[in-house]
């Protein structure tokens, strides 16, 4: 076995979830309860927002707070202080700042966080990993520590891995509890893993600034073509990585990145 560690996004990386949950859930929940009149813009915006542009994978807060100031939702200065000043952007994080001092813009960011992930939980059968995923995941398992590192719900991530098979092939499992990508994979570093046997795989602009941040490797999964991405990652990219030869192609993956996101 080699010494790679692998870190993995999960939703629209791994777990084909993300356009669905969007859909569905974050953006009409989101403008049901800050009583948005522009229904149809502000979805696009979320979408835009949320999953068709250079912020795709933002956090849920982020993506709340841009695509309300996007819509003229003036109300809502607590909550970018909150998320501006905290470690952790998450329900319990949330919690404790409305605790401390409550406000209307706050309670109703907590109520719509804690509504999505009550409908989420509800919704049966539509999460699905992607086609390739699983069988790639357990080759990179033969090479390293697979490590889930995601800016999700842990309590949603842990359950659809694990009802599809994969929690199995995790070592660890990181979610927004754990603060931001960057901050788990500076952690999963200061265990001493070498720099050059790290790789961040992710679908979104978030996940390469994670990987930029910390100076690891990255590689994509990209957008409507993510069986096709896991695929080459298992044929191409993992045979580069345990050669040492991905330091002179990771550039030309992520322009690829960047141009398929471009194209949505």
């Amino acid at each position: 076995m080699s010494n790679w560690v692998f870190c993995i996004d999960s939703d629209g990386c791994v777990m084909d979830t993300m356009t669905y949950k969007h859909n569905l859930f974050f953006g009409p929940i989101a403008a049901e309860i800050f009583d948005i009149h522009q229904r149809e813009k502000f979805l696009k915006d979320w979408n835009n927002i949320n999953l068709y542009s250079e912020t795709r994978g933002i956090n849920r807060f982020l993506g709340l707070i841009k695509t309300l100031e996007k819509n003229d939702v003036t109300s809502i200065g607590r909550l970018k202080q909150w998320a501006s000043g905290t470690k952790e952007l998450s329900n319990r994080s949330l919690n404790k700042e409305i605790e401390r001092s409550e406000s209307d813009d706050l309670l109703k960011a907590l109520k719509w966080s804690e509504e999505v992930n009550r409908q989420i939980s509800e919704s049966n059968g539509l999460d699905k990993p992607f086609l390739n995923a699983l069988s790639t995941i357990e080759k990179l398992k033969k090479y390293g520590k697979v490590i889930v590192v995601s800016s999700a719900n842990k309590e949603a991530v842990q359950e659809e891995w694990e009802r599809h098979g994969l929690l199995q092939l995790v070592d660890e499992l990181c979610c927004q509890d754990k603060g931001k990508k960057e901050d788990i994979i500076r952690s999963v570093k200061e265990k001493g893993y070498e720099l050059d046997k790290i790789l961040m795989i992710g679908d979104s602009p978030g996940d390469l600034e994670a990987a930029n941040k910390t100076k690891v490797f990255f590689y994509p999964i990209l957008v409507n073509k993510e069986k096709e991405s896991w695929k080459y990652l298992s044929n191409e990219v993992l045979p580069e990585c345990l050669s040492g030869d991905y330091l002179n192609n990771e550039q030309k993956y992520i322009d690829i990145f960047w141009k398929n996101l471009e194209n949505k």
